[in-house]
């Protein structure tokens, strides 16, 4: 061990801020490159970033593949819903028209029944209603 402020590192008693020739050499080489070396990096950055866009862009499109058939299967079920309601109303208005059923309504809510033989009056040609109605208080 070097005592403190001897002016010796802890490498094998250099001094401090010597630095043995093989290391130099390393360092030296190892900060030395060429320009071919900062193109291929960068040529490599580029192939990354360019295969990461892709990769993102396919995930993205998938995505909207699933949300889109999302929406059609939502949109699917609806129509089935419409349409099992049309249905359904089709039967209801079928059974609403029944002429025996409007015919009850009339005679039994309505007070409604077939017309007294004298309230029938046979018009001729040129004759006008109007004329052979009696005449009722004013």
């Amino acid at each position: 061990m070097s005592p403190v402020g001897s002016g010796m590192s802890s490498r094998k008693g250099a001094p401090i801020g010597v630095v043995p020739a093989a290391a130099a050499a390393g360092v030296a080489a190892r900060k030395v490159r060429t320009a071919g070396d900062r193109r291929g990096v960068g040529v490599g950055a580029f192939l990354l970033a360019v295969v990461t866009a892709g990769a993102l862009t396919h995930v993205a499109v998938r995505l909207k593949g699933l949300e889109v058939a999302y929406a059609l299967g939502h949109e699917r079920r609806v129509a089935a819903e419409l349409e099992e309601q049309r249905r359904r109303l089709q039967i209801e208005i079928g059974m609403l028209k029944d002429p025996g059923r409007v015919v009850m309504i009339a005679r039994d809510k309505l007070k409604m029944g077939p017309p007294a033989p004298e309230a029938i009056r046979a018009l001729g040609p040129g004759k006008i209603l109007a004329a052979g109605l009696p005449a009722g208080p004013r």
